[in-house]
């Protein structure tokens, strides 16, 4: 089994076969998208789509991936979606505001069967890679009190399980933040849980010889 990080660029979104592709609660401060007929197009997700995809390029013609994305086998089974907070639209309300110098972490998915499996963590190291990248002092993400399986916005409690702290309260949507200045420390806590990762993900190719997370955190190459 073969496994790669990639820059979250316009062919990688084309492969992607989630809901969230077309997410725009965060990214433009709109609503999710609405669940469908299995089979029945949806033209509200197609158009969000194309605008997802739009605001997606203009990130990457300023010289920066809005994200990555995690291929196993060539298939993407994950990816992370995040950008610097001027990029992100401020919801309507009182939804706690970013941080203007903080990199935001919009949304995440992964594939149900590659869950568990310390995925989820990988896709974090990446944004706290970028945000070292991109001179950010921190990693900051909405969390969600009422999470489900199926929605694209992020569990609070699994975002206080990989290291985030709450920044501002909210009922609902209470604004978390991982500081990069403790990024060393983060990383080595993690680095047990992405070798975990490998033993339980079956492969059929010997497994490749890697540098500890905590040193891909602080060279800025990928594991």
């Amino acid at each position: 089994m073969s496994r790669r990080v990639v820059p979250l660029t316009g062919d990688v979104w084309d492969r992607i076969e989630a809901p969230c592709r077309s997410c725009l609660f965060w990214a433009l401060g709109e609503p999710r998208p609405s669940a469908t007929v299995p089979g029945r197009p949806d033209p509200d997700a197609e158009a969000a789509q194309v605008r997802k995809q739009a605001w997606a390029t203009a990130r990457l013609h300023e010289g920066r991936a809005p994200g990555r994305a995690v291929l196993v086998d060539d298939v993407v089974v994950g990816f992370v979606e995040f950008t610097p907070a001027p990029h992100v639209q401020r919801r309507a309300g009182l939804v706690p505001a970013t941080d203007p110098t903080a990199l935001v972490l919009t949304t995440m998915w992964l594939d149900p069967g590659h869950r568990t499996h310390g995925l989820g963590r990988v896709l974090v190291q990446e944004a706290v890679k970028e945000a070292i990248a991109g001179d950010h002092p921190a990693v900051e993400a909405h969390g969600d009190r009422r999470w489900r399986p199926d929605q694209c916005v992020l569990p609070i409690t699994w975002l206080l399980h990989e290291g985030f702290e709450v920044a501002r309260e909210h009922p609902r949507y209470p604004l978390l933040r991982l500081e990069v200045s403790r990024t060393v420390r983060w990383a080595e806590s993690i680095e047990h849980a992405v070798e975990e990762m490998w033993d339980l993900l079956p492969r059929r190719a010997p497994r490749p010889v890697t540098q500890s997370v905590a040193e891909a955190v602080l060279s800025g190459t990928d594991v």
